[in-house]
């Protein structure tokens, strides 16, 4: 199979960065190419891949999108990506996969083969509704069902989580001492209340996460890491940090409770062994077994009482269930079938006649 992927082209797609959506592009490139598919990747020119790397540039020749200054448009600039790829080298695949979201639409509806768009983004936003009912009939896939819940009308063939490979995460059949934390510092995005959870829970918390620019939260949330004794902040984790700072957890910790896309550490957490401890409404309370792979809680309170359980759940049991739907292996798999069915229908119905017999 000819199989067109575009990268969330703002960053590279090497694998090894913070973005979850990169990250996924990356393992489900690789585990495609792994299983002979001919595969060509649209990403960044600084990206690392082992597919046909076509390198999409922004303002000159030289320069890749993550590398632009901040007087680029970037969405003219996917805009003529889209146009490359939708139009002057659609009939090189069987199908395109596109994972940047809405900049593709336009050029999506127009091409001439079958197309797929992976939505990375929340879209629980108002803008979204008159967007999504100007394309309501282009394929889409979610990577959680949250996701899709505030625009229930879509045209979601299939919701996919993100996949990570088998091997990255090592197994850990102990229950740490801490509870683990991943995502923005800001505390409007879950870390106010992972630190509340432990403060009331009398355990350490530690918390992986860039600084990025977030704004006018990140100067309380920083203040607030730097001042409590059982908080700590370990900055940017990735490869064998990343896996180690898992696999040591009593629990990860889930604290938003908006409906938005599923990210790679859940599956990584399992994978790790460690339970998740998340609300109900985000993407996480879907993808665990509640009291077998951690605990679906309504509020804070309830996350504080089930605590003490959760160091009884067996830890085996949770990455059997990675395995099972978490890996980057389960995750091709799925996406492969879709293809299938996609460029299947896609094909013109074949005639049937009336052989006549010559006398």
């Amino acid at each position: 199979m000819k199989i067109a992927q575009i990268a969330p082209l703002w960053e590279g797609a090497g694998g090894g960065g913070i973005s979850d959506a990169e990250r996924a592009v990356s393992y489900l490139t690789r585990e495609l190419i792994r299983r002979r598919h001919e595969v060509t990747l649209f990403a960044g020119a600084d990206s690392e891949t082992s597919a046909t790397l076509e390198a999409m540039y922004g303002e000159t020749d030289e320069t890749p999108f993550s590398r632009g200054p901040a007087t680029w448009s970037r969405a003219d600039a996917m805009k003529m990506a889209a146009e490359q790829v939708f139009g002057e080298r659609a009939d090189e695949f069987d199908i395109i996969h596109s994972h940047f979201g809405v900049d593709g639409l336009p050029m999506a509806r127009r091409c001439p083969i079958p197309t797929l768009t992976t939505l990375q983004d929340r879209l629980d936003y108002p803008a979204h509704i008159p967007v999504f009912k100007q394309f309501r009939n282009l394929r889409l896939v979610s990577t959680s069902d949250a996701q899709r819940r505030p625009l229930p009308w879509a045209s979601w063939h299939q919701t996919i989580y993100p996949g990570v490979p088998s091997e990255l995460y090592r197994f850990n059949q102990q229950p740490g001492k801490y509870l683990a934390f991943f995502g923005s510092l800001s505390l409007e995005e879950g870390l106010g209340l992972a630190i509340e959870l432990a403060r009331r829970a009398h355990l350490p918390l530690r918390v992986a996460s860039p600084q990025d620019g977030i704004g006018v939260p990140l100067s309380s949330s920083i203040e607030l890491l730097s001042t409590d004794s059982d908080v700590e902040w370990l900055g940017e984790l990735c490869g064998d940090e990343k896996s180690d700072f898992l696999r040591g957890a009593l629990a990860y910790v889930c604290t938003h409770d908006w409906p938005g896309p599923s990210g790679l550490c859940v599956g990584e957490a399992l994978a790790c062994g460690t339970p998740i401890l998340a609300f109900h409404g985000g993407s996480a309370a879907e993808m665990i077994y509640d009291h077998v792979t951690g605990f679906a809680c309504q509020s804070l309170d309830e996350m504080v009482d089930v605590l003490p359980l959760i160091g009884n759940l067996d830890r085996r049991e949770c990455r059997g269930v990675f395995e099972k739907r978490f890996s980057a292996e389960r995750m091709t798999d799925q996406y492969l079938q879709l293809y299938e069915r996609l460029i299947a229908a896609a094909r013109p119905p074949r005639a049937f006649g009336v052989a006549v017999q010559s006398r």
